[in-house]
């Protein structure tokens, strides 16, 4: 069993972009329990990340610093999701739209 002092860590060691996205998302859920436990306290706060093959514990100081460390795994998730599968934009006409016509 491998232990980590870290989720950066964690996600790191992951070898393709979709094991880096698990892990991701493993954290992420890990992230939000440990929010719910100390949302009646703003006390020093641990999560731990059991898989069955590695362990990661982390502390944090409060709901607010977990919070941002939400936030800050979504977005970079959200990059690995756009390294994987690209980015795609698709530019819509005005008259196709529905809000800016009247239906009669």
């Amino acid at each position: 069993m491998v232990e980590y002092s870290s989720s950066a860590i964690y996600v790191q060691s992951c070898t393709t972009t979709e094991a880096k996205i698990a892990a991701i998302d493993a954290v992420i859920d890990a992230l939000f329990l440990a929010s719910l436990s100390a949302a009646g306290n703003s006390d020093l706060t641990e999560y731990y990340l059991d898989t069955g093959q590695t362990k990661v514990t982390c502390k944090y100081r409060g709901v607010k610093e977990i919070s941002n460390a939400i936030d800050a795994f979504e977005s970079i998730r959200q990059r690995y999701v756009s390294r994987l599968n690209g980015r795609q934009v698709r530019h819509i006409p005005e008259q196709n739209l529905r809000y800016g016509r009247r239906c009669v």
